[in-house]
C-alpha cells in the first residue's frame, strides 16, 4: 500500500512540474515527504541501494504524471478548465501549510536537547555539590530574523512572477542546443527542488518551455507511432535537458541538506514563506477571459478535494 501510495505522491510531484507556476518542491513539502527525498538524493553515492529503494517507487511516479498528462494538462484542462485545474493544486498546496507550519516550530529541538546534555556534564565522581554543573544553554528562535527570511522568499516568488515570458523558441539536435538545454535542465531542477519556484515558470521566461513539453508528447507519439525517426530527433533534444535536470537536481539537493543542517529553522521559514507565497502566481496564471459560475463552483470542488489529498498524505 505505501509503494503504491508513493507512486501516487510521484505523479503529484511530476504533474505539479508540468504547470507553470506549480512546484514540485511545493508538492514535496505539502505531502510530507520533502527531507526524505533530499536525504535520499544526496546519499545516493553513499548508500546506492537504500536511496534507490526509497526513490524507485517517486520515479515512477514522476514519469507516469509527465508522460500519461503532459497532454492532457498542457492541451485540455488547462486550456479547457483552468481555474478549477489551478484551484486543485492551490489545494495541494495550502492542505500541506499546517504540517509545514509544525515542522518549522519544532525545527532545531532535537538540536537544543543535544546542546543542554553538551553544556550539563555528569559530576566527577564524589562530587555532589554541583560545582561540576555548568549553565544550561538553550537556543531561542530569532523570531525577527525568521519573518525577515519568511517574507523575502514570499515576495521573491511573487517577484518571479514578473518575469516576462521568453519568445518561443524552436530546437532542433546540435550541439549549441545541446549544452543550453543542459542549462535549461539545471536551472528546472534547481526550481523543482526549492519549495515554490517553478522550474515551467522559468522554462516559459526563457522561452524553452513549448520546446520541452513539446519534444515529451512528440516523443511519445512517435514511440507509439514506431516513428523511429522522429522518436530519435525528439530523444537528442530531450536527453541533454535530462542530463541537466539530474545534475540539478543532485547539487541544489545537496545544498539544501546543507542548509537543513546547519540553519534548520531559518531553511523552514524560507521554505515556508515560498510555499506560502506559491497560490499567488499559480491563481494569477489560470485568469484568463471569462470566469463563470459553473468554473467558480468547480473550484470550489477540486480545491477542497487538493486540500484533503494533501493533508492526509502529509500526515503519512
Amino acid at each position: 500500500m505505501k509503494f503504491i501510495l508513493d507512486i501516487i505522491r510521484g505523479a503529484v510531484i511530476g504533474i505539479a512540474n508540468i504547470i507553470p507556476g506549480v512546484s514540485g518542491g511545493t508538492m514535496m513539502v505539502t505531502m510530507g515527504i520533502y527531507d526524505k527525498l533530499i536525504g535520499s538524493i544526496t546519499g545516493i553515492v553513499k548508500d546506492f541501494k537504500k536511496s534507490i529503494k526509497t526513490l524507485f517507487p517517486y520515479i515512477i511516479g514522476m514519469a507516469v504524471g509527465i508522460g500519461a498528462f503532459a497532454f492532457l494538462l498542457t492541451k485540455v484542462l488547462l486550456v479547457k478548465a483552468p481555474l478549477p485545474t489551478a484551484f486543485a493544486f492551490i489545494g495541494l498546496i495550502v492542505g500541506g501549510v499546517p504540517v509545514l507550519v509544525k515542522k518549522a516550530v519544532q525545527a532545531g529541538s532535537k538540536k537544543n536537547i543535544a546542546d543542554v546534555a553538551e553544556n550539563n556534564p555528569p559530576p566527577e565522581s564524589g562530587r555532589t555539590d554541583g560545582e561540576d554543573k555548568q549553565p544550561v544553554v538553550t537556543k531561542k528562535p530569532n523570531i525577527v530574523l525568521c519573518v525577515f527570511v519568511f517574507v523575502l522568499f514570499f515576495a521573491l516568488i511573487i517577484g518571479m512572477q514578473f518575469m516576462g515570458e521568453g519568445a518561443n523558441k524552436e530546437v532542433t539536435p546540435s550541439l549549441l542546443n545541446a549544452l543550453i538545454l543542459l542549462v535549461m535542465g539545471v536551472l528546472a531542477a534547481a526550481a523543482m527542488v526549492i519549495p515554490g519556484v517553478s522550474g515551467s515558470l522559468l522554462l516559459l521566461a526563457f522561452g524553452y518551455y513549448n520546446a520541452v513539453t513539446g519534444a515529451v508528447t512528440d516523443f511519445i507519439s512517435a514511440v507509439f507511432d514506431f516513428d523511429i525517426a522522429t522518436a530519435w530527433d525528439k530523444f537528442l533534444v530531450l536527453f541533454p535537458f535530462g542530463i541537466g535536470v539530474l545534475l540539478g537536481i543532485f547539487f541544489v539537493a545537496k545544498l539544501i541538506e546543507w542548509l537543513l543542517a546547519k540553519h534548520e529553522r531559518l531553511t523552514y521559514c524560507g521554505i515556508l514563506g515560498l510555499v506560502c507565497a506559491s497560490p499567488i502566481p499559480v491563481f494569477l496564471n489560470a485568469l484568463g477571459g471569462t470566469v463563470g459560475v459553473v468554473a467558480v463552483i468547480a473550484s470550489v470542488f477540486t480545491f477542497a478535494a487538493g486540500f484533503v489529498v494533501a493533508y492526509v498524505m502529509g500526515r503519512e
